[in-house]
């Protein structure tokens, strides 16, 4: 059994874990308050958190990291190899994510597919939202009112409960 790499660390948003094993991200998601494991000091985990850090900071709109897609498979993947091409202050729907896959007409399970995405902020889900444009949920800590400051994050409005691209 591989060795697993966890760092924790503190944002706007609270507390994040950063997991990976063997050289890839295997997790990325957001706690209430600090994991109790002990931070690690590779240079994979270190590179993950100033990533993370830039972006919550407002300094960088990308990320560049190794994900363990390789546990990931068939239309799962597929909807979170698309979720994670939406650009910074990009918005998809679940519709067109459905037909962007070939499979028009799924959007009910992309919003599953989304759902269990491992890797929050990296690969953007709070980028998707339901052909009306409203949030129609989100599977982390805090819901949609952490979908909501991501979003916000990213010089979106919400308005009349929709997102919409704030004008520059």
């Amino acid at each position: 059994m591989a060795w697993i790499e966890a760092v924790n660390i503190k944002t706007d948003l609270g507390w994040w874990r950063i997991e990976a094993v063997g050289g890839e991200l295997t997790r990325i998601d957001l706690g209430t308050s600090p994991y109790t494991q002990a931070e690690s000091a590779s240079l994979l985990m270190n590179t993950a958190a100033r990533q993370l850090r830039a972006y919550f900071e407002g300094s960088s709109k990308k990320f560049s990291l190794p994900l363990a897609w390789g546990g990931i498979s068939g239309f799962r993947r597929d909807v979170l190899e698309v979720v994670a091409g939406i650009p910074f202050g990009g918005l998809l729907t679940y519709g067109e994510i459905a037909k962007l896959i070939g499979k028009p007409g799924a959007g009910q399970a992309v919003g599953a597919a989304v759902g269990t995405n491992p890797w929050l902020i990296v690969v953007p889900c709070h980028r998707v939202v339901g052909a009306d444009r409203k949030l129609h949920g989100f599977s982390a800590v805090g819901g949609l009112e952490t979908k909501t400051w991501l979003l916000q994050h990213e010089k979106h409005e919400i308005i009349g409960g929709k997102v919409c691209l704030k004008e520059s």
